[in-house]
């Protein structure tokens, strides 16, 4: 008997689409657990107070809890042979996995002024694509083109190319006009329509 996988997270995408993407995808046995009263019992019962957590129970009965989603990602992707074929192979889709988190980081108080103060909404969201997403995604449209496989590393399917889809997927409009990056658009598309992907990205709705 192998491992079985459980996440606790929100009934949405958020943080979780790469994660639950990864499970589907290494073919593990995996369930997903909903927050239901998260601020006043379960918040508290979590390694930092933070979701997604990961849960995996072993052959023996032990229990094994992991917090931080990009922990978790690492992890998994690891146990799915999803995270390069050496140590070099591996840098590089760490190093591009991390630039997809100053993407989100420096979205997050964007995303909130569209609610918040929609009148500064535009303005700081032309700025963002400007300053933070165009710069970025110029250099992994560069490296995908440098790489002629379609991946980002290699000839095969990585952590990196699974978060690209998810973050592209989950964030919408947020991210801007994709067709300037057209090996990434590719990429999204490719993966995106395998079927345990596909799966997943259908679990929840797409905010715009």
């Amino acid at each position: 008997m192998s491992s079985s996988y459980e996440i606790f997270y929100f009934e949405l995408h958020g943080l979780a689409l790469t994660t639950r993407t990864l499970l589907s995808l290494g073919g593990f046995e995996w369930k997903n657990r909903h927050a239901k009263n998260w601020k006043e019992e379960e918040k508290a019962t979590t390694p930092f107070g933070k979701l997604p957590v990961l849960t995996e129970t072993r052959a023996d009965g032990s229990k094994f809890v992991l917090a931080e989603s990009s922990a978790i990602n690492r992890y998994i992707a690891r146990k799915a042979g999803l995270f390069g074929t050496s140590e070099e192979e591996t840098a590089i889709i760490d190093q591009f996995y991390e630039s997809w988190s100053e993407i989100i980081a420096k979205g997050i108080p964007v995303m909130r002024l569209k609610s918040s103060e929609p009148e500064k909404y535009t303005e700081a969201l032309a700025n963002y694509h400007e300053t933070v997403v165009g710069p970025i995604l110029a250099k992994h449209e560069e490296a995908l083109q440098k790489n002629g496989t379609g991946y980002y590393v290699g000839n095969k399917l990585s952590l990196v190319d699974v978060h690209a889809t998810a973050i592209i997927t989950g964030l919408g409009s947020l991210i801007g006009d994709k067709t300037s990056y057209p090996h990434l658009l590719k990429l999204v598309q490719n993966v995106s329509s395998l079927d345990t992907v596909k799966a997943e990205i259908e679990r929840f709705p797409i905010n715009p």
